[in-house]
C-alpha cells in the first residue's frame, strides 16, 4: 500500500512539473511571437493592430505560472516540515496547495484571454 502511495505522490509532482512546463511555455512562446510579428510589420512600415490587451495577458499568465511555482515550492516546504508533527500547525500546506492552484489556473485563463483577444484583433 504505501508503495502505491509513493508512485502515486511522485506520479503528481511529474504531473505538476509538466503543467508548469506547459503553462510557462504557451504564456512564453505566445509573447515571444506577438513580438515577432509586431516587429515584422514594422520592419515592413506597416501599420500594426494593437496588441497591448494579448500581450499584457500572456505576461500576466507567465508571471502567475511563476509565482504559482514558488506557492509550489513553499507547498512542499511546509508539507516537509509537517511531516512527523502530531500537532497542527496553525498554518496547514493546504493553504499554499490551494493558492497554488488558483495562480495555475489563472496563468492558463490569462494565456485563453490573451489568444482570443489576439484572434479578434487579426480578425478586425
Amino acid at each position: 500500500m504505501n508503495d502505491h502511495w509513493l508512485e502515486t505522490y511522485k506520479s503528481l509532482i511529474t504531473l505538476a512539473v509538466e503543467s508548469f512546463k506547459f503553462a510557462a511555455l504557451a504564456n512564453g512562446g505566445a509573447a515571444v511571437a506577438l513580438l515577432a510579428y509586431l516587429g515584422n510589420v514594422a520592419a515592413k512600415n506597416g501599420s500594426a493592430m494593437d496588441m497591448r490587451c494579448p500581450m499584457g495577458c500572456f505576461l500576466t499568465g507567465l508571471t502567475a505560472c511563476g509565482v504559482s511555482m514558488v506557492f509550489a515550492y513553499l507547498t512542499q516546504l511546509k508539507l516537509l516540515g509537517e511531516i512527523g508533527r502530531t500537532d497542527r500547525p496553525a498554518l496547514s500546506h493546504g493553504w499554499f496547495l490551494w493558492l497554488t492552484i488558483l495562480l495555475f489556473i489563472c496563468s492558463l485563463a490569462a494565456f485563453g484571454v490573451g489568444s482570443w483577444q489576439a484572434v479578434i484583433r487579426f480578425h478586425s
